[in-house]
């Protein structure tokens, strides 16, 4: 299982955020900013549509994250561009659940084209700290020819956003456990919408990030979740779930019927039901989860 979600840019034009979102849609990653623009000599620019699609996606209940167009080629152009990016998602802040990434291509980007394989590493990392260092969660856009040819992957700390594309093509391996989600597509379609979208798959890591938003588990929840076979599939399942809110209220529910419930809704089997009931805590864990997929 994967959670099914899209990236978009101004170039996506007015979004109908209930169609995606009906449409399975579980989350968005937003541009928020760029660099140098590729063909003029404009510097340092919001994308015109950022508030609108985190407004849209936000009101749809769809978590969103946003992403910066990298084009620094300096550690102070770096920090210029990361400060930049933050000063845009700022005010948003409240409605910015997902990751914030570093989107650091060389194609057509002159700025990283004769970058080393060592220095453009050091610079993504110290984007990535500097949004950290503000309080938000980061990450790193990058795609199969880059972790192979142009950057240290091994050496960068943070989840990834890897573009994977290819006919059937798999789960990419390249990254292990640091992959977060997987653009599969550059021109996918969504029913109901109209035009071209990057289409994306999200895991483990990116299901962690919308869990903790909306339940509040602690981080040793997650591992103990995680410390089953089949944790990351608990997770995606928790967070397609979340995301759609569609349970009813029971009255005075009790834990053992809550994991009734939740078994049935959420599509657990009954070795992943009873690894949750195992938890010290799993009163907490299922009153939780049910409270935040009442309608």
């Amino acid at each position: 299982m994967a959670l099914f979600g899209i990236d978009v840019s101004k170039y996506n034009g007015e979004l109908p955020f209930a169609v995606l979102r009906e449409a399975g849609v579980r989350f968005a990653m937003v541009k928020a900013s760029q660099g140098h623009a590729l063909t003029s000599d404009h510097y340092l620019f919001a994308d015109s549509r950022f508030g609108a699609n985190v407004e849209g996606f936000f009101k749809a209940g769809i978590p969103v994250g946003a992403y910066h167009f990298f084009t620094a080629s300096t550690m102070d152009e770096t920090l210029r561009e990361a400060d930049f990016f933050l000063s845009v998602v700022e005010p948003y802040r409240e409605k910015i659940s997902l990751y914030l990434a570093c989107d650091a291509e060389n194609y057509g980007n002159r700025w990283l084209s004769g970058l080393s394989r060592e220095t453009l590493t050091t610079l993504i990392d110290a984007f990535c700290r500097r949004v950290e260092k503000a309080g938000f969660h980061a990450c790193h856009y990058t795609n199969t020819d880059h972790i192979m040819n142009f950057i240290d992957a091994d050496s960068l700390p943070w989840p990834v956003w890897q573009a994977h594309y290819g006919s059937n093509v798999s789960r990419p391996s390249h990254v292990g456990g640091k992959l977060a989600i997987h653009q599969y597509t550059g021109s996918g379609s969504i029913s109901g919408a109209t035009g071209v979208f990057d289409l994306n798959f999200g895991y483990g890591l990116l299901a962690e990030r919308i869990i903790a938003a909306r339940v509040g588990y602690e981080p040793q929840t997650f591992a103990y979740i995680r410390s089953h076979a089949k944790g990351e599939d608990i997770l995606l399942r928790m967070t397609d779930k979340l995301v759609e809110r569609s349970l009813n209220p029971i009255r005075n529910p009790d834990t053992p019927r809550l994991a009734a419930l939740l078994r049935y809704h959420c599509g657990f089997d009954t070795a992943q039901t009873a690894h949750l009931l195992a938890y010290r805590y799993a009163d907490d864990l299922f009153r939780k989860l049910y409270t935040s997929l009442l309608r």
